[in-house]
């Protein structure tokens, strides 16, 4: 799953990056009034790094009466917010980001053109990003595509209750209530892309703290179901996006990343 190439100036850094965005809450079960809500673009899953810029964040709350929160306070690590619970029940956090992302042909294959330097990144061997110092002169093949993010994740507060379908084009349908996941045990999903079994899904789990390279890949059958198991407790992404062949044009493409909060398994 490839990860954006997110230049320097926009994520005040002195270095190119892979970051992804997403949202998670203090605690995903509760019996408070109100909670913190943490966003940001990061690295390391679940461990912001960098503000979203002009985030809409959508709520809907047990009573499936939507509402877009309006009290978002940005800073340069992370954008938060309070969420308040004044019903018991199952809330679901929803934003949709998006980037544009250019692709170049390099050996013929489509690869993303990153604004950087060549002292700012890896040898190219050591990368599957193209930087303009990697041609003789201009690249002759270019293509501008939208790179779209729906991050979600759900809260529940003294009790569960049915999880909200959201905007997002990829839709992941947990088996097992998503606040009720267990360490070891197998749940199972079902990937929609447009209401329609998502044959081409690629699945994949990092948990707190692990890089692209430390993701765990997921085997997708053909109708879009999958079964996956969390090894330990703590919280996790849920990353789902189309398989990408780097011979074949890029298109606009989409991707529906959930975090979520794995219990301990029964002793």
């Amino acid at each position: 799953m490839k990860k954006l190439i997110l230049c320097p100036a926009l994520l005040f850094s002195a270095s190119v990056f892979a970051h992804e965005p997403y949202v998670a809450p203090l605690a995903y079960s509760t019996d408070n009034t109100q909670i913190p809500v943490i966003s940001g673009y990061a690295e390391q899953a679940l461990q912001a790094e960098y503000a979203l810029k002009d985030a809409q964040f959508s709520i809907i709350p047990p009573n499936q009466t939507a509402y877009t929160v309006q009290d978002l306070q940005q800073l340069h690590a992370m954008t938060a917010f309070n969420l308040k619970l004044p019903e018991s029940g199952t809330y679901t956090i929803y934003n949709k980001t998006t980037y544009p992302v250019q692709y170049v042909q390099h050996n013929k294959q489509w690869k993303i053109l990153a604004n950087a330097t060549a002292d700012q990144v890896p040898p190219l061997n050591e990368r599957d990003y193209v930087i303009a110092s990697d041609f003789k002169g201009k690249p002759t093949k270019t293509v501008d595509t939208i790179r779209e993010w729906s991050i979600q994740s759900y809260l529940s507060k003294t009790s569960t209750s049915d999880v909200a379908t959201t905007a997002a084009p990829i839709q992941v349908l947990f088996q097992t209530h998503p606040n009720r996941i267990v360490a070891q045990q197998p749940v199972h999903v079902q990937i929609l892309n447009s209401g329609k079994p998502f044959a081409q899904a690629e699945l994949v789990l990092r948990a707190q703290g692990a890089t692209e390279q430390q993701a765990q890949s997921i085997h997708v059958e053909s109708n879009g179901t999958a079964s996956l198991t969390f090894p330990h407790a703590g919280q996790y992404l849920l990353e789902v996006t189309e398989k990408v062949d780097p011979k074949a044009t890029p298109k606009n493409q989409y991707y529906t990343i959930i975090s979520l909060n794995v219990a301990p398994a029964s002793s």
